[in-house]
């Protein structure tokens, strides 16, 4: 299901999508502003984000360092990122290096300081000009747009298990409910919840912004992997993004398990980020 069809065919208009552009596309959507709730520490030489105890889980730690550019010595600006985070009440801070991060020992210098690998994921792309990715799912799986309360529930639970995180009150429904309408309306921000049978099974999010459409927050509960659950919500995010006038997908994925599946089904690979977990204790 589409919804605020605006478009009925996707034109290229700037040219092709080279390696650096996908990757200046994605930092340029990183930049956007959080929610309200997570707290954004912005300098020019790096990024740290903190997280809310009701996003956080086992893939998303509470407290991140997404980007670093420095001239600085690296002692000098670990101290301080590590008296900021410490502040917070926390003793765990996650730095994720990349091929713009710099300067280039940054991830020696981690590993130095008791750094482990933590995760990792690649930036991959597809473009969106052919319609491979418009297929049909199984006649067992149904795919609905997140939409109204009904389907937002079932898709918080798929998240809530699915990430092992800490069951929402009534009231982070109710904002989400809020945010989830806006976004519908405003044809930006949308949500798709797959079925088997009636049990809410897969999940998965994409955000429009111009040519690029950005795919996050897809889970699939265990019990219902290697069914086709997160190729037909994906099928339905492509089209989504296509219809809505992206020329191009982009999303981080872990790859052995989503990146995986992306490679299969068109997506290039354009880069490779670790993150590093470093006690602060």
């Amino acid at each position: 299901m589409t919804a605020n069809r605006r478009y009925t065919s996707t034109v290229r208009e700037s040219g092709p999508w080279s390696t650096q552009r996908i990757l200046d596309a994605l930092a340029s959507l990183d930049e956007a502003t959080l929610g309200v709730d997570v707290i954004d520490v912005r300098t020019a030489e790096y990024r740290l984000l903190r997280y809310p105890e009701r996003f956080v889980s086992p893939t998303l730690p509470a407290a991140q360092v997404i980007r670093s550019h420095t001239s600085r010595s690296l002692d000098t600006v670990f101290d301080e990122i590590a008296g900021q985070v410490k502040g917070w009440g926390l003793d765990v801070l996650h730095w994720w290096v990349s091929s713009a991060t710099r300067p280039l020992q940054t991830e020696a210098f981690l590993v130095a300081r008791g750094g482990v690998v933590s995760d990792s994921h690649q930036i991959v792309a597809r473009e969106l000009y052919d319609d491979d990715f418009d297929r049909a799912p199984s006649a067992l799986i149904n795919v609905e747009l997140v939409r109204d309360e009904r389907t937002l529930r079932d898709a918080m639970a798929v998240e809530t298990e699915g990430w092992g995180r800490s069951r929402p009150d009534e009231d982070a429904i109710a904002l989400r409910l809020s945010e989830t309408l806006d976004n519908f309306e405003t044809s930006s921000e949308f949500q798709f919840v797959a079925y088997v049978g009636a049990q809410p099974a897969s999940t998965g999010c994409c955000k429009i912004n111009g040519e690029v459409g950005r795919l996050y927050g897809a889970v699939t509960l265990r019990e219902f992997r290697s069914r086709g659950c997160y190729l037909a919500v994906l099928s339905s995010r492509l089209r989504q993004l296509r219809d809505c006038g992206a020329t191009i997908a982009i999303t981080r994925a872990r790859p052995l398990t989503s990146g995986r599946l992306l490679m299969k089904v068109g997506f290039s690979a354009h880069d490779l980020a670790s993150c590093y977990r470093v006690s602060l204790s």
